[in-house]
């Protein structure tokens, strides 16, 4: 089973979710236009009511927030949506991590970068996916508003939101 904390962006679904459908192996598991905050994470039984509490507690430290869905960037094989503003992400996750780093699997990339993958695994053809990108942003960037955190398990299936902590 994998867990992982996310920022959920339905918001960005109706603009982007095509693409995503063609280009993302993650939305054919069933998840939606999202910004990962930890991966991975602990796993739902393995938290205790304490942690259920510190876990709120550390979410509702941080205000919720607007951001915006504007600027396409690449990582070498995956093309994304920068959240403008960054800070309020990176916040989040450091308070999550501040109260579970010593029990947190390790993180494969542990230089944060907030994003909003579009196309994964695209070496070639990334052209392709940043023309279909400009044009579903025709209309302008995406605005959303961050309320709360979701822990999300997979284990096999679906991935499915299994814990929902608002933001203070």
């Amino acid at each position: 089973m994998t867990a992982f904390l996310a920022v959920l962006a339905p918001e960005a679904d109706p603009v982007v979710g095509p693409l995503r459908e063609r280009w993302d192996p993650a939305a054919h598991r069933g998840l939606g236009a999202h910004i990962t905050v930890r991966y991975p994470f602990l796993r739902l039984a393995e938290l205790s009511t304490r942690d259920l509490e510190q876990l709120a507690a550390a979410a509702a430290s941080v205000p919720g927030f607007r951001y915006r869905l504007a600027r396409v960037s690449r990582f070498p094989a995956t093309v994304f949506l920068d959240p403008e503003p960054a800070a309020p992400f990176a916040a989040l996750r450091a308070a999550i991590e501040g109260v579970f780093a010593p029990r947190l699997p390790a993180d494969r990339f542990p230089r944060y970068i907030p994003h909003l993958s579009i196309a994964r695994n695209v070496r070639r053809g990334d052209g392709v996916v940043l023309d279909a990108l400009e044009t579903a942003l025709s209309g302008g960037a995406i605005s959303a508003h961050c309320r709360e955190v979701a822990l999300l398990e997979r284990t096999g299936g679906p991935w499915r939101t299994r814990l929902r902590l608002p933001l203070g």
